[in-house]
């Protein structure tokens, strides 16, 4: 997986990349669907290549997309295109890849890159099955030893990950210079993935050390450092980066983004500030200029005018409509104005020449469909868990876009890292409340306990889906006295926030059924948990990636022992896992979380035993989970 968001999602800006159109067969070729490109092909991809890892990546793109149109039919053209926009984190990145391993079904190049593309959505088990097919192809292709081992190592298997780096190191000496820089980098994503950050740091500063003039090599360093609390390290990889990129917008935006993932602002600053006299109209540099200014020096009158301008340049920029509009309401207090400022930078500024009717964002009304999306997301988990639904509650959602924007106002400041994200602070810029029950009652809400869940997702639907699959997140969602939600998110380039607060039974849910998730007869199950959550339900030191969690929520207020629970495979024998008791802390739910990942397409068997309230609890049963069976290995 990416170990950093160089060129986050495309969506740093309204740069060529955003608009480009896919390569079409409008221009006939000649050149049949082969895995070995035409030399005029070759030559293209050569030339393209050369200009991505030199770090000029406005230039790569567009020989990238030319060589697809020159040449529409030959596969690995598309899959070098594929494997540039999955750098880029573009969606076009996996068309581009399918459409490479459509054109060339026995290619290993193609089938690698598709690998790659697919483990970094998060298609994890479909990413391994590609990797398999590249390496059946040819067990000399690098990029499939590497990339299958990735996406290995991606999924928890952390022996089969060892095992195919090994074999692509064997390959290193006549592999190039990034196929190189590759072993050491994918030696750093296992270790990431152990939990093993000292290793994973060695790793990534033996592959910049082999590709030493690559900015994605020191960006992933500078982001494995900040992870790792290295702010030195980090700092000097990032100068590093920027040095790298001194006058190349897209590439300057995106170690921007990435400082920003980091809570790096003054990295971020000093690389916004270069880029934005070079491409002054574009919406994106303005965008995040603002949330420098807002977030580092909050400086809300520059953040305003950087706003504004944005909209001026780009009337349809809803990101920047909606954080101008609750930068008004919540911090200078005043949203009639905001509406305003927003109507005239959308209408123009020109009277001489005036701008044709637009049509005016409404951050309010996208705020509300996307609660709406979240409310049914919720419903469908709980309706498989055989609970009743909930209903959305206007004054808990205004609560959740309220801290959503808090965030973002508040972003530089080391008191929102980590479980501080829960939390305001009094006096700083769009401050409602304390804790989720203060704010909550300062959208005079009082129906009862309050509680909050927080993601970075980009989506509802993506957020409710990465709560239910880790351990504390999926509790209040599943708890039987849960009656009312509110959902709100924010996105700012690269920052996105999802955020859901929970209005739970005044008296608890005594007499309830315990809940448990997966629940009996499901299928599709994922097989793997990759620990992002706080407070981490892994001991320290433990893998990153384990199996999926088994979850049983008891009644609020109920007495729970637990006695045994332990989770089977096909032969009956209990898969070793971390547990938790029932407590306070988890909501009075026991969790089971498996050590390694499941096996796909494999049918799995809970027990757990205990007392509820004094009195005898026994429960058994089974879930499917997704993919397809692993092959036997012959003897």
């Amino acid at each position: 997986m990416p170990l950093v968001a160089l060129l986050v999602a495309g969506a740093l800006g309204g740069t060529a990349i955003a608009e480009l159109t896919r390569p079409a067969g409008s221009r006939r070729s000649t050149t049949p669907p082969t895995g070995a490109p035409s030399t005029s092909a070759a030559a293209a991809v050569a030339a393209a290549d050369a200009l991505f890892f030199s770090n000029r990546y406005a230039p790569a793109e567009r020989a990238y997309a030319t060589a697809g149109r020159d040449h529409p039919r030959d596969a690995l053209v598309h899959a070098a295109y594929a494997l540039f926009l999955n750098y880029r984190h573009h969606p076009m990145a996996l068309s581009e890849a399918k459409r490479a391993v459509a054109l060339a079904p026995d290619s290993a190049r193609a089938q690698a890159i598709l690998c790659r593309v697919l483990d970094w959505t998060d298609q994890i088990d479909a990413a391994v099955a590609a990797g398999r097919r590249a390496v059946s192809l040819s067990e000399r292709e690098p990029l499939a030893r590497l990339f299958l081992g990735e996406a290995l190592s991606d999924r928890g298997d952390s022996a089969g990950a060892a095992a195919e780096l090994s074999a692509a190191a064997l390959l290193a000496p006549s592999a190039s210079v990034y196929q190189r820089a590759e072993v050491e980098r994918e030696q750093a994503n296992l270790a990431f993935d152990q939990g093993d950050t000292a290793s994973q740091l060695t790793h990534l500063r033996a592959a910049l050390a082999v590709q030493p003039d690559w900015v994605e090599r020191a960006s992933e360093l500078a982001g494995a450092a900040f992870n790792a609390g290295d702010v030195g390290q980090a700092r000097q990889a990032f100068d590093r980066a920027l040095a790298l990129a001194p006058d190349d917008v897209e590439l300057l935006q995106g170690l921007a983004g990435a400082a920003l993932l980091q809570s790096d602002y003054l990295t971020a600053a000093r690389a916004l500030r270069r880029a934005l006299p070079l491409q002054p109209r574009d919406s994106g540099l303005l965008d995040l200029n603002a949330q420098v200014a807002m977030a580092l020096d909050h400086d809300s009158a520059t953040a305003d005018a950087l706003l504004q301008r944005s909209l001026d340049a780009r009337p349809d920029d809803a990101q920047a409509a909606a954080y101008l509009l609750n930068l008004a309401r919540d911090v200078e207090h005043d949203q009639t104005r905001g509406r305003r400022e927003i109507a005239s930078a959308v209408a123009g500024g020109d009277e001489l020449v005036p701008r044709p009717a637009r049509t005016v964002p409404d951050p309010d009304a996208t705020v509300a469909a996307h609660a709406q999306r979240g409310l049914e997301a919720v419903n469908r988990v709980r309706a498989a868990a055989g609970l009743a639904p909930v209903v959305l509650d206007s004054r808990l959602s205004a609560a959740a876009l309220s801290h959503t924007y808090y965030w973002l106002f508040n972003n530089a400041s080391p008191a929102v890292a980590k479980l501080g994200i829960h939390r305001e602070t009094v006096g700083t810029p769009g401050f409602t409340g304390v804790r989720a029950p203060d704010r909550a009652l300062a959208f005079d809400y009082s129906a009862g306990p309050v509680g909050e869940d927080i993601t970075h997702r980009g989506s509802a639907d993506a957020a409710v889906g990465d709560w239910v699959d880790s351990v504390y997140h999926r509790i209040p969602i599943l708890r039987p006295d849960l009656r009312a939600i509110g959902y709100a998110d924010a996105v700012l380039g690269p920052l996105p926030m999802e955020d859901m607060e929970f209005g739970f039974a005044a008296g608890g849910s005594p007499g309830a059924a315990p809940v448990a998730y997966p629940p009996d007869g499901a299928d599709r199950v994922p097989t793997s948990f990759v620990d992002n959550e706080l407070p981490d339900p892994v001991p320290a030191g433990g893998p990153r990636v384990t199996g999926y969690p088994v979850t049983v929520t008891f009644p609020s207020g109920a007495v729970v022992r637990v006695s045994s629970f332990t989770l089977s495979g096909p032969n009956g024998a209990a898969l070793d896992a971390f547990r938790l008791a029932p407590s306070v802390d988890t909501e009075n739910s026991a969790s089971l979380l498996p050590r390694t990942s499941l096996r796909p397409g494999t049918r799995y068997t809970v027990q757990l035993r205990g007392t509820v309230g004094g009195r005898t609890y026994a429960r058994v049963w089974s879930f499917t989970t997704a993919g397809t069976p692993a092959p036997a290995l012959s003897a």
